[in-house]
């Protein structure tokens, strides 16, 4: 080629990327509703750009062909990309020539949709991220296969029990016959809202919760129906009409004058339809497996649960919840696992690869550039002042040319460095200066500053630490120029480091500022005559200095903090109805805080200088907002801008400057954005590829029936562009997304399910789990990072241990003590406060003594006497500095303390001495190891007790004087059992005393609440009837305590609370976050979420209309009128439950007091959709990054015992692997005919067969259905007989070849055996029930079928993945198991509070409920449990939240006896957000991280198993291989070692023949021999 091919590559590549873009703006212009036949300009564009970009494709594929061959390693086909272009090319061409034909295959044109997956290829960092997944295949696949098994065990038990039940309705009985002129409203019982939510009753076979005989009246015009048929044919004989309410409203309204034909509905029969369209059935499997889908995704899965209790039975509830642990909680999170851990292995395999390029390349260059490049934003900074002083060098240069006069010495190379070296920034490495810096205080403590400047890693090669820091400690300080410059600013320099402000800047940065000022200062008088304009330049100088000192104090800082704090109470004030005066008053403040923060930007920037200032990233920010808040000041004058005033709140981020431990959460954040981004990038493709096909298959189908009978398209559709990408993004965050699946299955065929079932997995398992996969390596990385150096881990190095210190400066060659003030406080009794005050947390160490100090100070090379010398010559000076308050009160009340305090100290509670006889028998009773066991006993019936209560028990009913018995017992156990303790370890003076376990302070605590419980229900309970609640509350706590006594628990709840303060972080970013979106939603929408409630709204346009047409004007409970309710709002879209609804009524949002109309502002979307993106999908995934890292800290103290452990186990297995090797095999004496058949069990083939067989079995199982021809029953029957017969023959010769005891040592043996006696029983009972020997009930015969499922467990033994899979689960599950106990605790507490508190809340017709039903109640614990159970997986929560917030109704008068508690408003969000936020954030992420460690632990395992094998393989080899090669070895000695084999004296002389060049211990078997002749 004539070309530069390098060159042609690019722009090939160039343009191939704008045509792929070029194509993916002509898919998304399609438009399914006009496009159906094509006949628009619009549309034969589109298909001539489409034949274009085909042909374009076409070309380049040939192209690529011709340049690099077609098959082969090297060549096109090589790739995988280059097959998906090869594929969509192909799908292109067939779907032309079909055109030709005029047939129209859209499945075909579908393919075109795959296009956009070109662009992935084109960018490298998306590439990486798709390989990454494609890494994670082979270990998803065991997970897929795991999940295969599941489904079909839980389907094929679902097809079993319920098939067809679903179809039960409520039909008149057979012989039921209509008068003439009337007709029956529907030919079965039909509840309001028709087919979507059926009324599906129980046959008289099974025992479901609903019959018949419950199906409710007929109400018409709120009034229920009270005529029946009997009477309709009596008005008709008087000549009325039978049912005046149907005719004309009016008449007979108030007496509710309509017949009630319900009651006529009393045979359950099985009918035709199914509920939700027909989507939800088990009548075969795939109908089951998409029910199980359903469930395993969390969303819906409770109306699925009620609907099979109404018709079958209250306990299925147990298949379902089992389903979900399984399913969502291990199954879905094992995916997560698996792709992290693949994540970070293949994120360090890319690391290493990436580094060892790097290393090649610089082996060549100078040494500087081996320093570890800064962030981007520091490189940027630094080239572009490295370009401006250049170019000022050459202007100066260029000046004084022209001047003609000679440059002035070193002036030309400017006095920001000091040195000649161009690149300033690397000077300093070369030539490490250290310096202490010496301050007097006024409270003579001695101040050691230790500068070090940023080292790189060659420095520390060549030379030793100590040389490298010699420090001297200068008697004048004057000799240092930067102590005499820091002397000057001393105070300066350690209150902005205790403050934190130094932002991570290296200390090169610290001594080039203040080397900075010293030159211009030196500069200054040697140069400057004494002119006006130098002084001018001193005074501003002067004036520089003391601003810097100003701005860098921490009170300005503290200043500022405040500052924004005020303004952020201040933007958080708006609200709907303000006063005329606030909404001024905040206007005047914002003018206010505006000119502060100008003001702030103004000073630094003159205090600093330009360049200084924007060297932190944290000032540009800071001066941007200020900006735009000043550009909106003014443009509000004009009147407009208002956008600009969204900007205001990103000042609540500045508040992470002055939060060390959020800015390392933060850091972490932005280290992990490119990834991040890529990811966008990637999910962006993806959806995009989705919506795309979603209006090819579903376009213009979904479509609603109104009440006024129009179709209108339902609002989740596939109709245009936009919407697509909405649907498939809420069904990405798994809202509602069953109801499009019910749609799309309704509109076009069932098959629509796989599109959902793909979408779902490959979005939200797969590639939603990489994001969390990312940000966990991320805090995974970040803490390996900070182990060698974080803040909190250098307070537990111990300074007693010298070189350690020396090693942890070390720290991996770079020195990270950016600015290290020792601060040394000599207090009276030689204990020594260090503080260590790092730019990140100030730290406070206390020495032992003197002589660790000592050391501690030699580590920095300072000599103690020295020191001593110069603090007050020779003199260490006692003096307290800066003790605290408390501890001066606590010396001056010592004095008056009486003798007995001294003498009784080791007395409990000064009472008991030590000998005293009660004390000792006290004592004894607690360290009886059957204490606990009684204590927790009574825990437990308390529990059970408390369990018991709910409102609704009588005052003097049995029941309610057994529980305020039991409770009084119960007291009077635990403060007995408070006493003993207290008695024995006494209270609080001592090591051991009570109130010293923060345990037993919570038992305390519980005992006096119950203790005042007491008091206070007998000094007459009905006047303060309140507080008694609250108390009652308070009781549910006691679970609590078993905690304490539960090791397991103890360890998980302790790990727990080590990762609050970290969690704590994340939530604190969660609420700048939840602050900055709720004051923006209350801008948006205040006052705009009110609507009009009545029967006929079409031509309301206001609230006046809406008042005049006599209408209910309300707001949605969900709203943002204050920033409470936006709060609040934001919550529910946070956890992705019915957020769906909120973004409507945010779209629909027309303006204050205006009815909204659909689809009002389309814009509104981009609100909903950031925050999603940004809180629920990145903030939110952050916690489980941050648990699973503390978890990982939290076992590392338990990793050593562990690896020695494990050690021990693996030489055991070695030594049992040895011996049997070692050993003759037991099958040595059997017989021909036996060994024939041993030799068979053994084969692989065996195995491989009965795999097969199995296989198939499963099929035929699941191929049963509802309403299967009798054909098929019989084709199953002897198919079982088949597959029972094999069992059996496989399990007889198992026997023999391996005799009964060997047998029933293999687990899968057992299994098999139980399976072969399972099927044989269940053939037995079929069989005598078609004989009708015996009565037999039915169910045990279901029963029998259900377990045949069992023979799929034989499957694991086949697939080895799979099986390491499930030793994960199963070795996590103890520590699982634990995590199940604080579950139940956790649920137990809040089931018995939402007892308490929800139990009297009435659904009826009259209060219709959103999220309760009859099944879902706080009625009674069981019921409470199981409804705690459907919050904390998230389905509906906000609907049953939206019920507790009722407001009390303004009429009490009505019969119901509606129990409204007004301070439910304010309780009942707090319970369920404490509630959802536990189970639901954390809870859950400690699966995820228990399955990690174990996962981990267990490819460990395997990899060491393999490592075992392979030495026992190579022992043996070397064993046989000495054998062949010794001379001795002939084959009559190898038939001598066959003879005696047996006896020991035989093996004996059989080593003997061998020379002494093959060592007895190389010999490990003369069985091994013996197989090699």
């Amino acid at each position: 080629m004539l070309l530069n091919p390098s060159l042609v590559n690019t722009w090939f590549e160039r343009i191939s990327i704008m045509v792929i873009l070029l194509n993916c703006v002509t898919l998304g212009m399609y438009q399914p509703c006009e496009n159906i036949d094509c006949t628009s300009d619009r549309c034969q564009i589109l298909q001539a750009f489409d034949a274009f970009i085909y042909i374009f494709f076409a070309l380049e594929m040939v192209v690529k062909m011709v340049a690099l061959g077609i098959f082969g390693r090297r060549c096109y086909l090589g790739d995988t990309w280059n097959r998906l272009d090869f594929f969509i090319v192909m799908a292109g061409m067939v779907e032309y020539s079909l055109d030709l034909q005029n047939i129209n295959l859209s499945a075909i044109r579908t393919v075109r949709v795959l296009r956009p997956l070109k662009a992935i290829n084109r960018v490298p960092s998306m590439r990486i991220l798709v390989n990454l997944l494609l890494d994670t295949l082979p270990m998803l696949g065991n997970v897929l296969l795991l999940c295969f098994f599941v489904f079909f065990i839980f389907g094929i038990i679902g097809v079993q029990l319920w098939a067809g039940l679903l179809r039960n309705r409520c039909y008149p009985e057979e012989n039921f016959t209509v008068p003439s002129g009337m007709t029956l409203p529907a030919p079965y019982y039909r509840p309001e809202e028709d087919d979507e939510r059926p009324f599906i009753c129980s046959l008289a076979s099974d025992n479901g919760i609903m019959s018949c005989t419950d199906v409710p009246a007929r109400r018409e015009g709120g009034r229920i129906c009270c005529l029946d048929k009997e009477d309709a044919l009596h008005r008709q004989a008087l000549g009325l009409s039978p049912e005046p309410l149907a005719n004309s409203s009016g008449a007979g309204e108030a007496i509710g004058l309509c017949i009630n034909w319900n009651q006529y509905y009393t045979r359950c029969h099985t009918g035709s339809t199914n509920p939700h369209k027909g989507a939800i059935n088990f009548d075969n499997i795939v109908y089951a497996w998409i029910v199980i889908f359903q469930v395993i995704t969390l969303e819906g899965w409770v109306e699925i649960m009620y609907y099979v209790m109404d018709a079958h039975s209250f306990y299925n509830f147990i298949y379902f919840i089992l389903l979900i642990i399984i399913g969502s909680f291990f199954m879905i999170n094992l995916c997560l696992v698996v792709i992290a851990t693949q994540f970070s292995e293949t994120k360090q395999r890319e690391h290493q690869l990436m580094q060892e390029q790097r290393a090649q390349c610089l082996s060549s260059s100078t040494l500087a550039s081996m320093a570890e490049p800064g962030d981007c934003y520091e490189e940027i900074f630094q080239l572009v002042c490295h370009v401006l002083r250049k170019a000022k060098r050459r202007s100066a240069a260029l000046y004084y040319t022209l001047r003609g006069k000679p440059p002035p010495a070193g002036g030309g190379r400017g006095n920001r460095r000091g040195g000649g070296n161009v690149n300033g920034e690397r000077h300093h490495l070369r030539h490490p200066r250290y310096c202490i810096h010496i301050f007097f205080f006024p409270c003579h403590s001695v101040s050691v500053a230790f500068h070090c400047p940023h080292q790189n890693k060659q420095d520390h090669d060549s030379q030793p630490l100590a040389n490298s820091i010699s420090l001297s400690v200068p008697q004048n300080p004057e000799d240092c120029p930067i102590c005499a410059l820091s002397l000057k600013e001393g105070v300066r320099a350690v209150g902005d480091s205790a403050n934190g402000e130094e932002n991570e800047e290296d200390a090169v940065k610290e001594t080039s500022k203040e080397e900075n000022h010293l030159e211009e200062r030196g500069d200054g008088e040697r140069k400057r005559k004494r002119t006006c304009f130098g002084h001018c330049k001193d005074l501003w100088n002067g004036m520089r200095r003391k601003l810097w000192g100003i701005v860098e104090s921490k009170y300005f800082s503290r200043g500022i903090m405040i500052a924004i704090l005020i303004n952020t109470i201040s933007m958080g004030i708006e609200h709907h109805n303000q006063p005329e005066e606030l909404t001024n008053v905040l206007e005047i403040c914002n003018i206010v805080f505006t000119s502060m923060f100008t003001l702030e930007m103004i000073l630094k920037l003159t205090a600093f200088g330009f360049f200084e200032y924007l060297r932190n990233p944290y000032n540009i920010f800071d001066g941007i907002i200020v900006i735009i808040s000043v550009c909106e000041i003014i443009g509000q004058a004009d009147g407009g801008l208002s956008v600009l005033r969204t900007f205001r709140l990103l000042r609540v981020i500045k508040l992470v400057r002055f939060m060390p431990a959020l800015r390392r959460q933060l850091v972490v954040l932005m280290k992990t954005m490119d990834n991040v981004a890529t990811f966008c990038m990637l999910l962006m493709l993806f959806i995009f590829i989705f919506s795309i096909l979603g209006m090819h298959i579903f376009g213009c189908k979904f479509s609603l029936k109104t009440e006024a009978g129009d179709t209108v398209p339902d609002r989740k559709n596939f109709d245009s562009l936009l919407w697509a990408i909405v649907t498939v993004f809420q069904i990405l965050t798994q809202e509602d997304w069953n109801m499009v699946l019910y749609n799309g299955m309704a509109s076009t065929s069932p098959c629509a399910a796989l599109y959902f079932v793909a979408l779902m997995t490959f979005g939200n398992y797969v590639l939603f789990n990489l994001l969390v996969a990312i940000l966990v390596e991320g805090f995974q990385a970040e803490g390996d990072a900070n182990r060698s150096y974080s803040d909190d881990d250098r307070s537990s190095c111990n300074f007693d241990d010298s070189d350690k210190q020396k090693d942890s400066l070390h720290l991996s060659g770079e020195c990270y003590l950016p600015q290290l003030h020792c601060i040394f406080f000599f207090t009276d009794n030689f204990f020594l406060n260090c503080r260590i005050l790092l730019p990140f947390l100030p730290k406070t160490y206390r020495f032992a003594n003197i002589t660790v100090f000592e050391k501690f100070l030699l580590l920095f090379s300072i000599n103690f006497a020295t020191l001593k010398s110069v603090c007050s010559r020779g003199t260490i000076i006692f003096k307290l500095c800066g003790v605290s308050l408390c501890f001066r009160i606590q010396k001056m009340l010592e004095a008056y303390r009486p003798d007995w305090c001294e003498t009784r100290e080791d007395w409990s509670v000064f009472l008991f001495s030590p000998q005293n006889k009660f004390r000792q028998m006290c004592q004894s009773i607690i360290a009886h190891k059957l204490f606990d066991y009684v204590v927790l006993a009574f825990i437990f019936s308390n529990c059970i007790t408390v369990a018991l209560e709910r409102p609704k028990i009588l005052q003097g009913s049995l029941e309610r004087v057994f529980l305020t018995i039991s409770n009084y017992i119960f007291t009077a156990i635990f403060v007995g059992e408070m006493t003993l303790k207290v008695v024995s370890m006494g209270l609080y003076v001592g090591e051991q005393a009570y109130l010293r376990s923060s345990w037993n302070i919570l038992d305390g605590f519980l005992v006096f609440v119950s203790l005042i419980d007491i008091v206070v229900s007998m000094a007459g309970g009905a006047k303060i009837l309140g507080v008694l609640r609250v108390l009652r509350l308070l009781r549910t706590l006691r679970p609590l305590r078993v905690i304490s006594r539960a090791p397991g628990l103890k360890l998980v709840v302790e790990t727990l609370i080590t990762s609050l303060k970290p969690i704590g972080n994340i939530v604190l970013i969660c609420c700048a976050f939840f602050i900055i979106f709720g004051i923006l939603g209350v801008q948006l929408f205040k006052g705009k979420f009110f609507y009009c409630l009545g029967p006929d709204v079409k031509n309301i346009t206001n609230k006046s209309d809406c008042v005049q047409a006599n209408y209910k004007w309300v707001h949605h409970k969900y709203n943002f009128d204050n920033l409470g309710q936006a709060l609040m709002s934001l919550f529910v879209l946070a956890s992705k439950d019915g957020w769906v609804n909120i973004m409507y009524h945010g779209l629909d949002a027309v303006g204050v007091d205006q009815q909204p109309i659909t689809n009002n502002n389309p814009w509104m979307l981009l609100y909903f959709i950031s925050f999603l993106l940004i809180v629920s999908f990145f903030v939110l995934n952050m916690f489980v990054g941050v648990v699973v890292e503390n978890f990982h800290k939290c076992r590392q103290h338990q990793e050593v015992e562990e690896a020695k452990r494990r050690e021990e186990k693996r030489q055991r297995r070695m030594e049992k692997k040895r011996r049997k090797a070692q050993k003759l095999p037991y099958y040595a004496s059997y017989g021909n005919m036996r060994l024939m058949i041993h030799t068979l069990c053994t084969n692989h083939y065996l195995d491989l067969i009965i795999t097969f067989i199995i296989c198939i079995n499963v099929i035929t199982m699941s191929l049963e259905h509802y309403n299967q021809p009798h054909s098929l029953d019989l084709a199953l029957k002897y198919c079982n007989y088949f597959f029972t017969s094999m069992f059996v023959l496989e399990a007889v010769l198992k026997l023999i070849a391996f005799g009964v005891r060997r047998f029933f040592k293999d687990r899968w043996n057992q299994l098999d055996l139980a399976i072969v006696l399972l099927s044989l029983m269940g053939i037995t009972l079929e069989e005598i029930e078609i004989s009708a020997a015996l009565p037999i009930n039915p169910t045990i015969i279901r029963i029998m079928r259900v377990l045949r499922i069992a023979r799929v467990l034989k499957l694991l033994k086949m697939a080895t993945g799979m099986r390491a899979l499930l030793d994960t689960v199963v070795q996590a599950l103890p520590q699982v198991g634990n995590l199940g106990l604080l579950f139940m605790l956790l649920f137990f507490i809040y089931a018995a509070l939402g007892v308490e508190l929800f139990g009297e809340l009435v659904c009826n017709e009259d209060y219709p409920c959103e999220g309760m039903s009859r099944h879902a109640t706080f009625e009674n614990f069981g019921m409470a449990f199981l409804t705690l159970f459907q919050v904390s997986t998230g389905d509906n929560w906000n609907g049953i939240m939206k019920d507790t917030l009722r407001e009390c109704p303004p009429d009490h008068g009505t019969d119901v006896d509606y129990a409204c508690n007004p301070s439910l408003q304010f309780i009942s969000p707090m319970y369920f957000v404490s509630f959802v936020l536990t189970a639901q954030f954390v809870l859950i992420n400690v699966v995820v991280a228990v399955l990690m460690k174990h996962l981990d632990d267990s490819n460990k395992e395997a990899q060491e198993e393999a490592e075992m094998d392979a030495e026992i393989e190579l022992e043996l080899a070397q064993g046989t291989l000495c054998c062949m090669g010794a001379p001795g070895c002939g084959g009559g000695g190898v038939d001598k070692g066959l003879v005696v084999a047996g006896s020991r004296p035989g093996e004996e002389l059989y080593l003997h023949l061998m020379p002494s060049a093959c060592p007895r211990s190389r010999f490990p078997s003369t069985y091994s021999f013996a197989k090699i002749a």
